[in-house]
């Protein structure tokens, strides 16, 4: 029996696993889009949230220190 130079059934005696179809292709782009649209989401209000308590805590040290 002769090995062809790219016959992977013969070398490791398995099939190689078939591509995903076009609808599970589509599926798995859409689930990751989403993904990276929930982080980019989640990274803002982190970012919005941290601001504003910094411009709290500067808007009270600035009320707080000026007395009349």
């Amino acid at each position: 029996m002769e090995i062809e130079p790219g016959d992977v059934n013969a070398v490791f005696g398995t099939k190689m696993p078939e591509p995903p179809s076009q609808a599970q292709q589509s599926w798995g782009a859409i689930i990751s889009i989403v993904v990276i649209l929930l982080m980019v989401v989640i990274g803002a209000f982190y970012a919005w949230g941290k601001r504003v308590s910094q411009q709290q805590q500067t808007y009270s040290a600035t009320t707080t220190s000026t007395s009349y």
